[in-house]
């Protein structure tokens, strides 16, 4: 009798813990508009096959939509701006991207992925411009944006 009522008692417990709320899947944690610093370092091959480093930091705004396409600015000075596009493959917990990038009169090819941490995302990325010998590779760490409040 002791061996039932344990069976059962674990049978409830069990019940009971599959009803608690399930976490949503990733490509609807991704929805929303984001915001965050971006660390980017831009390589440059010169005319003499010298490589040119170059690094800053960004504010960056991503808005990431429910079908998968997203679009993000990084404010590099008042005046300078770079915008970024694609769209992204879910699978599972992985997500990676491809899509483009326009930088002042240059569009390169992008590629990265994003890691969801359960308050914010880490978006690494690749950008190539190979007739120009440009690499761009940066890391932008983002938390969601508050909801506007509207009255």
């Amino acid at each position: 009798m002791k061996l039932k009522t344990f069976f059962a008692a674990a049978a409830v417990v069990a019940a009971l813990a599959s009803c608690g709320p399930k976490a949503k899947p990733v490509s609807e944690q991704l929805v929303g508009q984001w915001t965050g610093l971006d660390s980017v370092k831009i390589t440059v091959v010169d005319s003499t096959g010298n490589q040119v480093e170059q690094s800053f930091v960004a504010p960056v705004e991503l808005d990431y939509l429910a079908d998968s396409t997203f679009t993000a600015i990084i404010k590099v000075t008042d005046s300078t701006v770079i915008t970024i596009g694609g769209v992204a493959a879910v699978n599972g917990e992985a997500v990676t991207f491809t899509g483009s990038m326009a930088c002042s009169t240059e569009t390169m090819d992008l590629t990265g992925d994003i890691m969801v941490l359960p308050e914010s995302i880490t978006v690494n990325f690749a950008a190539v411009n190979v007739a120009a010998t440009v690499n761009h590779k940066g890391k932008a760490i983002l938390t969601r944006k508050p909801a506007e409040v509207t009255q």
